[in-house]
């Protein structure tokens, strides 16, 4: 008699002390949940921070690009006004010439003609025969300067039609200088906050590693933890014995034909088959997209066993999991948060098997829902009522 108290007493304390650290860990288990959701929330405001800075990069390397051609284009234009001013000195030096001989001309003439003067004058006017000749001298003498007044006129005129088109070819040669040095400066600025946004873009993808490493070991223990929990509980036959076509072959797990529903709080947000306005993510979508809230428990639609479990970017699908149902039929279930099982383990229909999220390839809180048969994707609304 005593004995049996002490064995029901013993038993009673197994229990409780069994109660309790199934409470414990699941305090710890619901903490680290707590901790991931942190950081995804994290991540998630790092990403978007990321798309700003990225934006406007974009936008400063498009005003840069814009900055160069100016720059080039202000070049030719230098380099063109110099080429003019170039050729202008070259006229004016030969023109100055021109000038130069005129005058030297005109100074030996005036020289031969006029040696001292009137004098000039009156040998003009004793060697003329007559009043008619005298008459006919000088105005032979007023025809030759004026003309050689004329030509230097013209010449002197010519000179500073061009001196004042040097002058304004050189001003608009040091305007465009200046004009070119501005937009230098300018794109020296914003080389500068192009620099800083790149190095700030670093640092977003440095810290979007780490959030992305601290969340991947988190859910591994999450998935772990509560896959070491659910492997406590003696598997459950659904009495469908084992199939011989099926991939999990022999395990005793044969689903019952008759799925449900992965969340019950959703929305359809993409059906199976060809889509429009996702091409990024291919046109032809091969799963149900069912969006529900963040951290939504996620269950086994059918019993089965656990194949494969992806991580955060694998294969798109980020946090996801694949269960054998037997008779060549498996279901996947993509983009969660965390994980609640463990590959090999055996599920129950209903089972909490993850929660959803956001991970991999996904726009928003989800759970992408397929069901394979003998390996090829087939409508999840034939197994389904959604």
């Amino acid at each position: 008699m005593n004995k049996n108290r002490v064995l029901a007493l013993s038993l009673s304390l197994m229990m409780a002390l069994s109660m309790s650290l199934a409470y414990v860990g699941s305090v710890y288990a619901t903490d680290k949940k707590s901790q991931l959701n942190s950081i995804m929330e994290k991540q998630k405001a790092a990403e978007a921070e990321k798309s700003e800075v990225v934006n406007e990069l974009d936008k400063y390397k498009t005003k840069i690009v814009g900055l160069n051609t100016e720059i080039t284009n202000a070049q030719s234009e230098i380099e063109k006004k110099q080429a003019e001013i170039d050729e202008l000195n070259g006229k004016i030096e030969d023109m100055q010439g021109k000038i130069d001989d005129r005058k030297s001309g005109m100074s030996k003439r005036l020289r031969t003609m006029y040696k001292n003067g009137s004098v000039g004058f009156i040998d003009i006017i004793l060697d003329s025969k007559n009043f008619s000749e005298l008459l006919s001298n000088i105005s032979m003498l007023q025809k030759i300067y004026k003309s050689d007044r004329s030509t230097l006129n013209g010449l002197e005129k010519i000179s500073e039609e061009l001196n004042k088109t040097k002058k304004e070819l050189s001003a608009a040669h040091q305007a465009m200088a200046s004009s070119q040095n501005e937009l230098k400066s300018k794109k020296g600025e914003l080389d500068k906050v192009s620099a800083e946004l790149e190095a700030k873009a670093a640092k977003i993808d440095k810290n979007l590693a780490i959030f992305n490493q601290q969340a991947e070991s988190l859910s591994s223990q999450i998935a772990a933890e509560q896959a070491a929990a659910q492997q406590q509980q003696p598997p459950v036959n659904n009495g469908g014995g084992s199939s011989g076509g099926s991939s999990g072959g022999g395990s005793g797990y044969v689903g019952s034909g008759g799925m449900i529903s992965p969340v019950s709080n959703y929305v359809v947000t993409s059906e199976f088959g060809n889509r429009v306005g996702l091409e990024q993510y291919g046109t032809f979508h091969g799963a149900i997209d069912l969006a529900c809230p963040m951290n939504t428990p996620v269950v086994a639609s059918d019993s089965g066993r656990v194949m494969n479990l992806t991580g955060w970017y694998q294969q798109g699908y980020g946090w996801g999991v694949f269960i054998d149902h037997g008779n060549g039929i498996v279901t996947v279930y993509g983009h969660n948060s965390a994980l609640a099982v463990s590959p090999g383990q055996y599920v129950k229909k209903g089972q909490v098997i993850a929660y959803s999220g956001m991970t991999g390839w996904a726009t928003g809180p989800h759970v992408h829902f397929e069901v394979r048969v003998n390996g090829q994707l087939v409508n999840p609304r034939n197994y389904v009522a959604f």
